[in-house]
């Protein structure tokens, strides 16, 4: 079914406004206050071990974290490139001890290309091998050659069985090793050659004899080092191998840089000639600041910063700020990165996008002063055009589009998670959620009740065990249910059910495993579902709160200014604001009183000095009387 030009309009223009619409600020303005929290929480505390997470001696060195991010490998594969072998890269045991073998192995590899290639032809041809037992077959020849018990006699016995093709196994009665057309009877035998060796024609069987000779020259004397080196290329399939061999092969002539691409190889397990690019991308304060006190100095002015932008203060460039000083703690110590640090980036990122600002914040008072003081400018009153503005944040494209952003990544944070957890076995089999409740790293497990409560269900066979497959299923298929069909079902009316639900995952989730911090900023994004009229409402005051008269003289500037000042406070239209011959406004004390915004302040008022000069700022005409001032010390008489 074909759509028309004008179907195809519609759908165009839906979309558009899905994203693009103005939008009400006041749902990005409260999340970026309860964000806000939250990161200036975080942060707060890393004050406590400032010197531990991020100092130059600290858990991860600045020496480390240096290093890696100027020599970290990268390495890009096409999307549309399939094949697997051409990201095959040298490598390395895991283990320390077996690594370090390798490592000397190739060190002491000759320095020349020719000897050198001489030196490993054999395993270059067991690298072309892609018969996988061949292959083992013929590096296990290597390990019979470099065993602890084998002579120079035996070694050379060995090659010449390999050259004379009879011998096919070999066995020791008490003397040198002896050789035999088939398998004896008695004694201790094993095969020696793979067939494929055997089948080869003589003048390949000399050079194979050749090749390992001068193999077992390169090894390491040890025997259990050699052992090393050998199983190693066991454990490679041929893709690696043919890498390990060619690394080998292609190592530079000149010493300091041969040396430092062995060098890299132990350090990052990686064959710096086959990368894209070295290094992280990151930027961090921290890896240039390591002074404890400019550390310290930095660190308060990061804490200042969040506060500014909590509170909603300069919001396009605190935002910024936040987000670039979050980032530098992250890029520090990306060892302890976890969920946290992720869900607060992605809330930071779209809250500085996204028109945050514009509600429930200091920028907003700021903005209702200008356009009451304009307005008063103008016509020395309130006008309706400034009343509209006062009413209510102006809609912008910016916020609705954050308020998108963040709506359609949960969603796909929802959905990536569900999926990923189907392919899990321990979620098919319940043990996932049974992991959680009993893990020792976790909260709960480690007060005495719940812990005989978790004996008890798994011991009791009546109760106790039809208890435990109840909690687990429930759990499972409610995590699974919520997690895929949230993208889904959140934008139908069954809006409200999601969100409780969702609620209830992440307060259990917070309550089982203690990740409290992650779990709020998860419930934070859930915000951004909540109509901002709801929201908007829960802020403003009751209808019944008191109401004011606050006359000023548009004449006199400083009244003007004062004026301007109580409007923007006063969210609620607690107070009449109108321009007359002679002023008559409420004390600094009533308006404290009255103003929702004001009244958390009111104790600043019995602080000596703060009373007067808010008097001055917010009721001018009431500082002076007769000469005396309305509140505060008496005026000095006048001189005579």
């Amino acid at each position: 079914m074909s759509m028309t030009p004008s179907t195809e309009r519609a759908y165009v223009q839906r979309w558009r406004e899905f994203w693009f619409a103005p939008g009400d600020p006041t749902t990005l303005g409260f999340i970026r206050i309860v964000t806000g929290l939250l990161v200036l929480y975080t942060h707060l505390a890393y004050s406590v071990d400032l010197q531990e997470f991020f100092g130059k001696y600290g858990w991860y060195g600045t020496q480390y974290i240096d290093r890696e991010r100027h020599e970290y490998p990268r390495s890009y594969s096409s999307f549309w490139d399939w094949d697997e072998s051409k990201e095959a890269r040298a490598s390395t045991p895991d283990f320390p001890h077996r690594r370090a073998a390798v490592i000397q192995f190739i060190r002491d590899l000759p320095k020349g290309r020719t000897e050198r290639e001489r030196a490993v032809h054999y395993l270059w041809r067991v690298g072309q091998e892609s018969n996988a037992y061949a292959s083992y077959q013929e590096l296990s020849l290597v390990l019979r050659l470099k065993a602890e018990s084998a002579t120079d006699a035996d070694r050379e016995a060995i090659l010449m069985g390999l050259t004379q093709k009879k011998q096919w196994y070999a066995f020791r009665q008490g003397g040198p090793l002896q050789f035999a057309d088939k398998k004896p009877a008695t004694g201790n035998s094993e095969l020696m050659f793979p067939e494929l060796m055997l089948a080869a024609p003589i003048d390949t069987r000399l050079a194979l004899a050749d090749d390992l000779r001068a193999l077992v020259k390169v090894l390491p004397a040890d025997p259990t080092e050699a052992k090393y080196v050998v199983n190693h290329l066991m454990e490679l399939d041929q893709g690696h191998r043919q890498a390990f061999v060619e690394f080998l092969i292609n190592l530079p002539d000149d010493a300091p840089e041969r040396t430092a691409m062995i060098d890299y190889l132990d350090r990052w397990n990686n064959d710096p000639s086959k990368l894209d690019r070295r290094g992280h991308p990151i930027v961090s304060v921290w890896f240039h600041v390591t002074n404890p006190r400019e550390m310290a100095i930095v660190h308060a002015a990061v804490l200042v910063i969040i506060a500014l932008f909590t509170i909603g203060f300069c919001t396009r460039v605190t935002s910024v700020l936040t987000w670039i000083a979050v980032v530098g703690y992250i890029h520090r110590t990306n060892q302890v990165l976890f969920g946290m640090d992720t869900m607060m980036n992605i809330l930071l990122i779209y809250l500085m996008i996204g028109n945050s600002g514009a509600a429930l914040s200091v920028d907003r008072l700021i903005a209702r002063y200008r356009a009451v003081r304009a307005s008063l400018r103008r016509s020395g009153t309130i006008d309706e055009p400034t009343r509209a503005f006062l009413a209510g944040a102006p809609l912008s494209s910016g916020a609705n589009f954050g308020v998108r952003l963040i709506q359609v990544h949960f969603c796909f944070i929802y959905l990536a998670s569900g999926c990923s957890k189907l392919l899990g076995q321990a979620w098919w089999n319940g043990t996932a959620i049974w992991d959680v409740m009993i893990n020792p790293e976790f909260t709960l497990l480690r007060y005495p009740w719940f812990e005989n409560a978790m004996r008890w269900m798994v011991g009791n066979e009546l109760f106790g065990k039809p208890l435990y497959f109840i909690s687990i299923t429930l759990g499972v298929w409610f995590t699974w249910g919520l997690e895929i069909s949230f993208p889904f079902l959140v934008w139908t009316r069954l809006r409200s059910v999601m969100l409780w639900l969702a609620v209830l995952l992440h307060a259990g989730i917070g309550v089982l495993m203690g990740l409290n911090l992650f779990e709020l900023l998860m419930m934070t994004m859930l915000l951004v579902y909540i109509p901002p009229g709801v929201i908007r409402d829960r802020f403003r005051g009751t209808p019944s709160a008191t109401k004011l008269l606050y006359r000023f003289a548009s004449a006199d500037g400083k009244q003007s200014r004062a004026a301007a000042i109580v409007a923007a406070f006063d969210i609620d239209d607690q107070v009449k604001v109108e321009a007359a011959k002679s002023a008559s406004q409420p004390t600094s004390g009533e308006l404290f009183g009255s103003l929702r915004l004001l009244r958390p302040l009111r104790f600043l008022l019995y602080i000596p000095g703060i009373s007067g000069m808010a008097s001055r700022c917010i009721s001018p005409a009431n500082e002076v009387k007769s000469g005396v001032p309305k509140s505060g010390p008496p005026a000095p008489a006048a001189a005579s």
